[in-house]
């Protein structure tokens, strides 16, 4: 039985880290900007995540990419990035964006 519940676990912490997390959350919200789909879910106090927006290609131009779901970001929250950084695992292909918004006036 304790074999069962790890799977179940492992299973679930595997399926929040994979696109199709990103493509069920209720709090998923789709920008498309330069043709490209990038997922906006708010992690709460001023923090939100982006996924997705890549480029074809095998080696994707990371500062257009970050700009890309910095722009996502704000569209959807209406505030201005402060601080954004891609998540460890995720440097080299620029899918997953965390970040801080300031919502001063």
């Amino acid at each position: 039985m304790k074999s069962l519940a790890a799977i179940v676990v492992l299973f679930l912490v595997g399926c929040q880290g994979s696109p199709v997390y990103y493509h069920r959350d209720p709090a998923r919200q789709i920008v498309v900007l330069d043709k490209r789909e990038i997922s906006i879910i708010p992690l709460g106090e001023n923090r939100w995540e982006a996924y997705g927006g890549k480029e074809g290609g095998m080696k994707p131009d990371l500062a257009v990419q970050k700009a890309r779901q910095i722009a996502g970001i704000e569209k959807v929250t209406g505030c201005r990035v402060v601080n954004a950084d891609f998540v460890p695992g995720h440097e080299v292909d620029g899918m997953l964006l965390h970040a801080t918004v300031s919502c001063a006036k």
